[in-house]
C-alpha cells in the first residue's frame, strides 16, 4: 500500500469540496472591500426557537460562488485527470461543492441552535461537517465510491488542513478569527 499515492488520490477527489468551502471567505472579504451588501440565505429570519436560522455570515453570494468554483474545479480536473476514473469530475465537482456548502450551512444551523454566534468555534462541526456531507451526498447519488481507508484519509486530511488553512487565512487577513 502506497500511502502517499492514496492521500494524493483522495485529495484530488475532494478538491472541489475544499475549493467550494474556502470560496465564501474570499467572497465575503471582496464584497466588504467593494462595499457591496451580502444577502443572508435565511433572509434574516428566525427559527421556531427565536434564534436566526443561519446568521448573516451565510450569504447567497458565498453559497453560489462556492458551488460555482467547486464545479469549475471539477471541470478543470476533467481536462487534466490525475487519477484513473470513470467518474465524470464535472458532475462530481457539482455534487461535492453543493454538498460542502450544504454541510457548511447545516453547521451554522447547529451552531445557532446551541447559542453560538457566527465565527464562534464548534470543534469537529467546523472542520468536518462540510466534507462528510459532500462525500455522503456523492456516495448516496452513486457518483463516488470510497473505501473505509479513503474515508479515514479524507476525514484526517480535512481536519488538519482545515485548521492550518484557517490559521493562514487569519494571518493574511481573510478571517477575523483563527478557526
Amino acid at each position: 500500500m502506497d500511502i502517499v499515492k492514496d492521500v494524493m488520490k483522495v485529495l484530488w477527489i475532494i478538491l472541489p469540496a475544499y475549493v467550494a468551502n474556502g470560496t465564501p471567505v474570499i467572497i465575503a472579504k471582496l464584497l466588504y472591500k467593494l462595499r457591496l451588501e451580502r444577502h443572508p440565505i435565511d433572509f434574516g429570519r428566525n427559527f421556531i426557537d427565536g434564534k436566526r436560522l443561519f446568521g448573516d455570515s451565510k450569504s447567497w453570494e458565498g453559497l453560489v460562488a462556492g458551488i460555482l468554483t467547486g464545479t469549475i474545479t471539477g471541470y478543470i480536473q476533467n481536462l487534466y485527470p490525475l487519477i484513473d476514473s470513470t467518474t465524470n469530475t464535472i458532475v462530481l465537482g457539482l455534487v461535492l461543492s453543493s454538498g460542502a456548502m450544504t454541510g457548511d450551512v447545516l453547521g451554522a444551523f447547529i451552531k445557532r441552535r446551541i447559542g453560538l454566534k457566527p465565527g464562534e468555534p464548534l470543534l469537529f462541526v467546523d472542520q468536518l461537517l462540510f466534507i462528510v456531507v459532500a462525500l455522503g451526498l456523492s456516495i448516496a447519488l452513486n457518483i463516488l465510491s470510497l473505501s473505509p481507508f479513503d474515508w479515514f484519509i479524507a476525514v484526517t486530511l480535512t481536519f488538519v488542513l482545515h485548521i492550518v488553512s484557517n490559521l493562514i487565512a487569519y494571518i493574511i487577513g481573510l478571517k477575523n478569527v483563527p478557526w
